[in-house]
């Protein structure tokens, strides 16, 4: 600031130079602050628009925990006592006086496991020579033997176990089994012994592929896999009591072929996938993979067209699900009446004339297909979806995951063996661990007799 006493003393000249520098000094300030405003409301401006924007609707937030009036689940107590541990106290731990008879018992049931260790047992077979026969004679197998075996069946089994129901790598089975039970075995032993385990339980799949061939239905599916680092594919062929896998290089319609036979005379239900199609058996197809695929449609086709025929196939399936749980409560010939109108309003949908690309891809689709799109609702036993094979076959996927499929022929050919056997086992409620051993064992040491019995 300049002293206004100051300026009196300052010539004309000197009074002009400093009102310009003033002035300069005014301009400079304006412009500045009229940037700044812009800069404010160009701000302020961006962040209404983006406030401005509709959120997405949040879902609601389902209530944590049970419904109102559910019981409660606790632990089941164990119906018996192995040992019961006391904890006494002769004297005080404050004041060491002595203390007569307890007042009160506190108890608790506690269930733990005792750790494993190594059982190792040498079996001894006496030889003897027969008089009458004149010919040398051998005690038989012991009932847990593994002939020619340095691993007992338990290892074997287990290992096979947290192999293809766990998806542990070998290299874990082997730590597991060294830090549980102090047993010393390596990686590329137990891949070799489950291969001899799958070897001998050969007959068992074997029978159990006789059962699938003679189920009223199956259910197929197939997953991507690798074969020695090649393309290949997991099949499953299942239904609620039975699962058969194979592994196979091919994705083909021979595959289906072979399993099945030509002989087949269940209802095979699967996808829309094209190998399915064209097989002499009786088909059903799953109207929830359809119903899929035309809500994902929905999501990238906006068009009216698409909507009103997507509302109408919905409406078609939903009469066709209710008219089969009507069955028992109408006469046959109304029943029938209804099944022929249903498979009209089908026949309907796939001749109309479409516009929309998707709707035109779809309509080829029920071109190839319709026949075998309500089979269930000729025979109430067959299911309208393949749900079963798609959970049937996720742990095969939980499996390549982890191991990226199988190294060898031999390798795939166990997998599928052991893989059928246990997962066939676990669909008709029976223990695993002890049905596969005796299986083993009884095949191992020479028996025909079959040990696994498999139904329809």
């Amino acid at each position: 600031m300049v002293d206004g006493r100051m300026l009196t003393d300052k010539s004309k000249e000197e009074l002009i130079r400093i009102i310009l520098e003033k002035d300069k000094l005014v301009d400079e300030l304006e412009r500045e602050n009229k940037e700044l405003r812009e800069k404010i409301k160009a701000e302020q401006q961006k962040r209404n628009e983006k406030f401005a924007k509709p959120n997405a609707p949040k879902k609601r937030r389902m209530r944590p925990g049970q419904k109102l009036g559910h019981v409660g689940m606790t632990r089941s107590v164990p119906d018996h006592i192995d040992e019961i541990l006391e904890q006494t106290l002769c004297e005080c731990p404050a004041c060491h006086h002595s203390l007569n008879e307890s007042v009160e018992v506190i108890e608790q049931v506690q269930e733990d496991i005792i750790p494993a260790h190594v059982r190792v047992r040498k079996y001894r077979r006496h030889r003897y020579y027969c008089q009458g026969c004149q010919k040398i004679v051998t005690a038989p197998y012991h009932p847990q033997q593994v002939p020619r075996g340095y691993l007992g069946a338990n290892v074997l089994i287990q290992a096979a176990i947290l192999k293809y129901h766990h998806c542990l790598p070998y290299e874990k089975i082997a730590d597991l089994f060294k830090d549980m039970a102090g047993l010393t075995v390596s990686p590329g032993g137990l891949s070799q012994a489950l291969a001899r385990v799958s070897d001998w339980l050969g007959v068992e799949k074997k029978v159990l592929l006789t059962a699938i061939r003679g189920s009223p239905q199956v259910h197929a599916d197939e997953t991507g896999w690798r074969l020695d680092g090649k393309k290949s594919w997991v099949w499953a062929f299942v239904n609620e009591r039975l699962a058969y896998y194979e592994v196979n290089r091919s994705r083909g319609r021979k595959v289906v072929r072979n399993i099945l036979t030509d002989s087949f005379k269940g209802v095979l239900i699967s996808d829309f996938y094209g190998v399915y199609f064209n097989l002499p058996y009786k088909k059903q197809k799953c109207l929830v993979h359809l119903l899929r695929e035309f809500r994902e449609c929905s999501k990238r086709d906006p068009s009216e067209e698409y909507k009103l025929n997507y509302k109408k196939i919905k409406r078609l399936i939903n009469d066709a699900l209710r008219l089969r749980d009507q069955r028992e409560k109408l006469s046959k010939m109304v029943y029938l009446r209804r099944v022929v109108d249903i498979k009209q309003r089908l026949f309907n949908f796939m001749m109309s004339p479409y516009e929309n690309k998707n709707l035109q891809r779809l309509s080829k689709r029920f071109n190839k297909f319709w026949l075998d799109m309500f089979t269930f609702l000729q025979d109430p036993a067959v299911a309208w979806n393949n749900n079963l094979a798609e959970r049937m076959i996720r742990p095969h996927v939980i499996y390549r995951n982890r191991s990226f499929g199988n190294r060898s022929d031999r390798g795939a050919k166990a997998h599928g063996t052991i893989m059928s056997l246990m997962q066939t086992l676990r669909l008709q409620g029976r223990n695993v661990s002890d049905n596969l051993r005796e299986a083993f064992l009884r095949h191992r040491q020479g028996g025909t007799k079959l040990q696994l019995s498999f139904m329809a």
